[in-house]
């Protein structure tokens, strides 16, 4: 499947960062753009960026994924619109840095709904459509702290690693269909996501811009995709060793971990004394 002006694509989470870029990679190529997000002014910006970059039509459709349900409104509005999806683009999340005895029942719900749950409901929504007509791209905007946990991120990890397992389950099961499933996982990357963290009262959250990677990367990579046999994608190198250590000693990045978060929660004690 290639991109162009009748290729329907479904960007969620599409006012900033990896959403926004990717509605703009799709631009380009010509592609009509339903662009979803939960900050109204912010995805009218998106929108009129994107029917400059060349997209054949944009449309958009605010909405708070955080309510049950919102997921399938999203991709039941595009088929209404625009008559069909050929690619979803399951982006929309949120972070946040705490330890799990701080993060309430309802904090994890919200956090689960975001970002995991709409999607799956988007991808439920789809899978009909494409599969009748034998083609279509799904993808999972996960991360690569969905293959390994690390402290004070728990909530968002968790929602991550169900992303990959979901992908890693579609894959097979779509297998022979037409239809791809491809699980993005970018490391740290230069968006809004940090700035939330640094709301966070817990003195762990940081970041270092320089070791970001940008967030036109990942969109460029989903872009070029689009119809390939891909089941998970990683970026960085520096990820890809720490995963495959993980693999191979998991123990020794547990003793890397130790020492990382040692360092850090000696940072925020240093800085709460000051």
């Amino acid at each position: 499947m290639k991109v162009s002006a009748e290729t329907v694509v479904l960007v969620t989470g599409a006012s900033s960062g990896i959403g926004r870029e990717t509605a703009l990679a799709f631009a380009c190529r010509g592609a009509p753009l339903f662009l979803s997000a939960r900050r109204t002014d912010r995805l009218a910006q998106a929108a009129g960026e994107c029917r400059a970059a060349g997209a054949a039509r944009v449309e958009t459709f605010p909405c708070d994924l955080a309510e049950p349900g919102a997921g399938r409104r999203v991709v039941e509005e595009v088929l209404r619109r625009l008559g069909r999806l050929d690619i979803l683009v399951a982006n929309a999340g949120y972070g946040n840095s705490a330890p799990v005895r701080d993060y309430t029942p309802e904090q994890m719900a919200r956090i689960w709904q975001v970002n995991y749950q709409s999607g799956y409901e988007s991808i439920h929504a789809v899978l009909p459509g494409m599969l009748a007509r034998g083609a279509g791209h799904i993808f999972l905007v996960a991360s690569v702290i969905g293959r390994r946990s690390i402290p004070y991120t728990a909530a968002y990890c968790v929602t991550k690693f169900a992303q990959v397992a979901l992908g890693e389950a579609l894959y097979f099961e779509l297998a022979g269909t037409g239809v791809r499933v491809t699980v993005i996982c970018p490391g740290t990357t230069q968006t809004e996501f940090f700035d939330a963290l640094e709301r966070v009262p817990s003195g762990l959250a940081s970041r270092d811009v320089k070791s970001m990677q940008s967030p036109r990367v990942v969109a460029e990579t989903i872009a070029r995709t689009v119809g390939k046999r891909r089941r998970e994608i990683h970026f960085t190198a520096s990820a890809k060793a720490a995963l495959l250590a993980n693999r191979a000693v998991p123990w020794l990045v547990d003793i890397g971990i130790g020492w990382h978060l040692k360092r850090r929660l000696a940072r925020a004690a240093s800085a709460v004394s000051f």
